[in-house]
């Protein structure tokens, strides 16, 4: 699994997406092309594990400061720590 620049895609590693308002701060938590993963929370690692809902060109981010999604709405449904994301050109490594 590599970034857009052709390096390689490690956990742990610190990256950038879009998000609203601008760009928001992750940590690489698990890869879909194995499912190796860091110490994530065991009811979620059990799902995604038994209905298979990570691609293989996909990854798990953690926010890293605070859910840029995060909402009081209750018309809509809680975000959590976690998101899937395609490991896309979108997706840079943090320096």
């Amino acid at each position: 699994m590599q970034y857009h620049d052709g390096s390689r895609v490690m956990l742990g590693d610190f990256v950038t997406v879009p998000a609203p308002g601008g760009t928001a701060k992750a940590r690489v938590v698990m890869l879909g092309e194995t499912y190796e993963h860091l110490d994530i929370d065991e009811k979620f690692l059990a799902w995604v594990k038994r209905d298979k809902v990570l691609e293989p060109s996909s990854i798990v981010i953690e926010w890293v400061e605070g859910n840029p999604f995060a909402h009081e709405d209750p018309r809509y449904a809680p975000v959590g720590n976690y998101m899937f994301s395609l490991m896309d050109e979108w997706v840079t490594r943090d320096a």
